[in-house]
């Protein structure tokens, strides 16, 4: 589970969804960062909104915070 949202870079809402509408999201990894504290780090994901018929209703890159193992 995310500790935080840290950043929404280019949000782009492409086509509307409207009631009815089946919707999934895409997401892919783009960038894993270490902060300065061993039990956190912030990922990076490309994602897609995309309705049941394949249409891409949102884009956007969110980064989030997330507790992770330090290193052994």
């Amino acid at each position: 589970m995310p500790m935080a949202l840290m950043q929404i870079d280019g949000s782009r809402l492409l086509s509307p969804v409207k009631h009815g509408d089946a919707i999934r999201v895409h997401s892919r990894v783009v960038e894993k960062k270490e902060t300065s504290k061993p039990d956190r780090g912030v990922i990076t994901f490309d994602r897609r909104c995309v309705k049941h018929d394949g249409t891409v209703a949102q884009e956007m890159n969110a980064s989030l915070m997330f507790r992770r193992r330090p290193k052994a």
